[in-house]
């Protein structure tokens, strides 16, 4: 019987040890961010804002050079920062879209603790010092990698956004946490749910998933399980070779700048049918 005495509390310990540590594991940061220049990021604008609480964040801005497209607004992964990215997205700015890089509480040596709560409210305020530039929520693409793709549908889900494009996304960080913590009743110890499952039901945009086949972070299974739910246009690319960070190795932006031409840029070039 001891075993068993000891087994049990032993199980107890670790859901415990969860519980406290899960913080650090859905968001485990990053270090300190350098100007955007560190980063080739030349002629990118510093946007200061504050949060609802205090907490000051730094997000990163390149204005539109086409005024008929609209900004993208990218949301990156659990780990790291803007500055890790800029590299990636600079293409967009390249179209001639607008480039928009949210920076979280908790990253890039800001202070405040990352939560979904805390996320969604930060993002709504960069979403209205967006609009007070003149870029409403109409003149709006989503961009969402990893975990970043929870932001970019719920927001998606709440605006009529022009198009939305998700990296590596998941169902929710349940199914995630679940498959990967098997022997957990993680449902009930996760505080961020992030259930894209449920916001991409809302969302009219069409929308652009791309995923590797050997992702181990986000498996691609709850990528295809949100493709599924998605209830308007859609787009998905999976990269037989593809893993979590190395989509753009073959060949994502060949794909991305595809679909923005179609369910974007040919929209706005084709015009209105008069009454």
């Amino acid at each position: 019987m001891n075993w068993i005495l000891f087994a049990a509390t032993f199980y107890i310990m670790v859901l415990v040890g969860m519980y406290l540590i899960q913080t650090k594991l859905v968001y485990p940061g990053g270090p300190l961010r350098e100007r955007p220049e560190q980063y080739g990021g030349v002629g990118v604008q510093e946007i200061h804002l504050e949060m609802e609480d205090g907490v000051r964040l730094t997000h990163w801005f390149i204005p539109p050079t086409n005024k008929n497209l609209p900004v993208v607004v990218a949301f990156h992964g659990n780990a790291g920062h803007t500055g890790d990215r800029l590299a990636k997205l600079k293409y967009f700015a390249e179209m001639g879209y607008g480039l928009f890089q949210v920076e979280y509480r908790g990253y890039a040596g800001h202070e405040g603790t990352p939560s979904e709560q805390a996320f969604k409210a930060d993002g709504l305020i960069a979403l209205k010092w967006l609009s007070e530039q003149g870029y409403t929520k109409d003149k709006l693409i989503m961009y969402g990698e990893s975990l970043g793709t929870g932001m970019a549908v719920w927001l998606a889900s709440q605006f009529p956004v022009q198009a939305v494009i998700l990296e590596a996304p998941y169902s929710s960080i349940v199914d995630v946490a679940q498959a990967k913590y098997w022997f957990l009743p993680v449902k009930y110890l996760l505080k961020d749910k992030w259930r894209s499952d449920l916001s991409i039901i809302d969302v009219k945009a069409p929308v652009f998933i791309f995923h590797g086949e050997n992702d181990e972070v986000i498996p691609i299974a709850f990528s295809r399980k949100l493709f599924e739910l998605i209830p308007n246009d859609k787009q998905a690319i999976y990269f037989d070779d593809g893993y979590h960070m190395d989509l753009y190795d073959h060949g994502a932006e060949k794909n991305v700048r595809e679909f923005l031409q179609k369910f974007v840029a040919e929209k706005l070039e084709t015009p209105s049918p008069t009454n």
